[in-house]
């Protein structure tokens, strides 16, 4: 199906802090999606679900919200995507990288260093490349109704690295995406997938010795306190889409599923814009918890990483939605 991005002025955030909503015509119980994501409360993704929430009651005047589950209390981001395509879940946000285990189409933003900067991201979440994403989803029973940002990522360790050649041999936990793999292998790590739920464990006693990351979780999770090294490398921009199931979806009466895209929609401007107006801030969390940042020479991770453009976008349709997505690029 479409994927439509309406371009609408979003509240600030103060202003979406309402009264008691209206209540559902007598008789009638609300229709409450259970809502889960892995980010802890408070964090990007989770203060997007509560905008969405808000505006979901409002549109509705209190016929539909969200119960949102944080954390990963419905289980890490695989169990979390399968959950929604069997309806044990009815809405999540986890990353791209992990849907592209079900939807191989996303792969498409797991190459490195192929989102420039936030700027950029904003014109792919609303270019058109989306609607394709959204088609490739619906044929695999999910509805995708927006695309948050998770940050773009930078590698954090329990030891400084100042440059390529330093992560030689050492330990970095990857998500478990084979993209994420070949990137870090070619990098020169040895590359460790694992659950987003076992990192801050493994990285305390040693099991790996670093991982990629975004200031948003670096800060939110608290690795600085098990990793109090950063290097800020740029070499992804994660995003996380907003999935339900298309069926599940599809049982809805129109006025709701109208609702529930464009209460989804809102809040993924205002979640993408929140992600950059924290950065700085955040950046200055990371200084004032003693951290030691290197800034390594990316030039040797951009060379690196070329060659997986050819091995992982292999159709015509792939490298078509590659074009999409650097043609937005902008100067």
């Amino acid at each position: 199906m479409a994927f439509t991005l309406r371009r609408r002025a979003l509240l600030p955030l103060a202003a979406l802090a309402l009264p008691a909503l209206p209540r559902s015509p007598l008789g009638q119980a609300p229709l409450i999606l259970r809502a889960a994501h892995t980010n802890a409360v408070g964090e990007v993704q989770d203060e997007g679900l509560k905008v969405m929430d808000r505006r979901l009651r409002e549109i509705t005047g209190g016929r539909a919200g969200l119960q949102i589950f944080p954390n990963g209390q419905l289980g890490n981001e695989l169990p979390m995507i399968e959950g929604v395509a069997l309806g044990t879940i009815d809405l999540a946000v986890p990353s791209h990288a992990a849907l592209a285990n079900f939807v191989r189409e996303f792969q498409l933003f797991d190459m490195p260093f192929l989102v420039k900067d936030y700027a950029h991201l904003a014109r792919v979440a609303t270019g058109p490349v989306m609607p394709e994403l959204a088609e490739a989803s619906a044929r695999r029973n999910f509805r995708l109704l927006g695309l948050y940002s998770s940050g773009i990522r930078h590698l954090m360790t329990r030891d400084p690295v100042a440059s390529m050649e330093a992560l030689r041999g050492r330990k970095v936990r990857v998500q478990q995406n084979p993209a994420h793999v070949a990137a870090w292998q070619a990098f020169g790590a040895n590359a460790t997938p694992l659950a987003y739920g076992e990192l801050y464990g493994a990285l305390q006693v040693g099991v790996v010795d670093g991982a990629e990351a975004a200031y948003t979780n670096y800060v939110g999770q608290k690795f600085y306190e098990v990793a109090k090294n950063w290097a800020p490398i740029g070499w992804l921009a994660l995003t996380a889409p907003v999935i339900m199931s298309e069926r599940k979806f599809a049982t809805l009466p129109a006025d709701i599923k109208a609702a529930i895209q464009q209460a989804a929609e809102e809040s993924a401007v205002w979640e993408r814009n929140l992600v950059v107006e924290g950065e700085a801030a955040l950046h200055q969390q990371v200084v004032g918890h003693g951290v030691t940042i290197t800034q390594p020479d990316r030039a040797p991770f951009v060379a690196a990483a070329r060659p997986l453009y050819d091995r992982f976008l292999t159709s015509e349709a792939d490298k078509r939605r590659l074009r999409l997505v650097m043609d937005t690029a902008g100067a």
